[in-house]
């Protein structure tokens, strides 16, 4: 029986913004099929919020599942899709050095190669119900910050993706907005814990001095971001206001932090925005020995006597 109402699909609807997404596209009477990566959590959200959903298992990594998907939608959703939400993503802080090309693809295919898998499948769909599209990217997604150059990419590439498709659909009619959010307060930073520790793990001693201080920095800035004031239902917001508006923006930001990081670095120039980056990670000069995050307590080697009149001196962590 086609559906009443209309429709849209979601990616990544398990937890966090696609969770909030889902949940407030319901409530606004839309029918949202909620692409999720297992029947546990289908089941869930099944049992939460009734008829107006349609859990879907899909990972956006498999053709197979993207094409299942499409297939149960044209059978409940005969009309088409009013919306695509692509919000399916992964983390992965590292140095770029240390970072595995494997697990980069990886990242690469969700987080840019998924989102137009997707796409290119629920065109037709799109066209059919005179649907849009909102790509869920990142501040990262314009801004590439260090210890995630290579999240920062993928953002980028969704970015670039975007903004040709915004072009090429316009005969007919098909809206494409990205949604750069701050940091949210999602589950996304657990993950992302696991990967800093896991990097810190990959340092090799040579290297340790270089890399000790940022990646302690970058696990309290994670910390940071779990906690962060800004919740998954103002990206929610944002998304409904993306697939409500008559003209719907180009762009939109969510979190202070997403549009201060815009202003800043459009106002500095680049020797200035990368000391001010540089000194914030803790990698703007050579550093003395510092643990990884996560290993083992040293004591301290102690000061060592120096003659009257001579100063005793003693390695800084605050940098120059």
């Amino acid at each position: 029986m086609p559906l009443p109402t209309r429709a849209v699909l979601v990616t990544g609807a398990s937890s966090g913004i696609g969770r909030a997404t889902v949940k407030s596209l319901v409530e606004s009477g839309r029918h949202v099929f909620a692409g999720v990566r297992s029947e546990a959590v289908a089941a869930e959200l099944q049992a939460a919020l009734g008829d107006a959903l349609t859990p879907l298992v899909l990972d956006v990594t498999s053709a197979e599942q993207v094409k299942a998907a499409v297939e149960r939608i044209e059978r409940e959703a005969p009309h088409g899709l009013y919306g695509v939400v692509n919000n399916a993503g992964l983390g992965m802080p590292a140095p770029l050095e240390l970072t595995d090309v494997d697990e980069l693809a990886q990242l690469f295919d969700v987080n840019a190669l998924g989102p137009l898998r997707v796409i290119q499948a629920m065109l037709p769909l799109l066209r059919r119900g005179g649907g849009r599209i909102v790509n869920i990217t990142s501040m990262n997604g314009t801004t590439s910050l260090p210890m995630v150059g290579g999240y920062s990419a993928t953002k980028f590439a969704l970015e670039a993706m975007s903004a040709a498709l915004r072009v090429e659909l316009r005969p007919w009619g098909i809206p494409v907005s990205v949604i750069r959010p701050g940091q949210v307060r999602t589950p996304i930073f657990a993950k992302a814990r696991a990967s800093i520790a896991a990097a810190a793990r990959r340092v090799p001693a040579e290297l340790a001095p270089g890399y000790a201080l940022p990646l302690t920095r970058t696990a309290k800035f994670n910390e940071r971001g779990a906690k962060s004031r800004t919740a998954p239902d103002a990206v929610a917001r944002v998304v409904l206001k993306a697939l409500s508006a008559r003209w719907p923006r180009a762009q939109y930001r969510v979190g202070w932090d997403a549009l201060g990081l815009a202003i800043a670095q459009a106002l500095l120039p680049t020797l200035l925005w990368d000391r001010a980056l540089a000194r914030t990670i803790g990698s703007l000069g050579k550093r003395p020995d510092v643990p990884l995050p996560g290993a083992p307590h040293r004591e301290r080697e102690p000061i060592v006597q120096t003659p009257r009149g001579a100063a005793a001196v003693e390695p800084s962590l605050s940098g120059p």
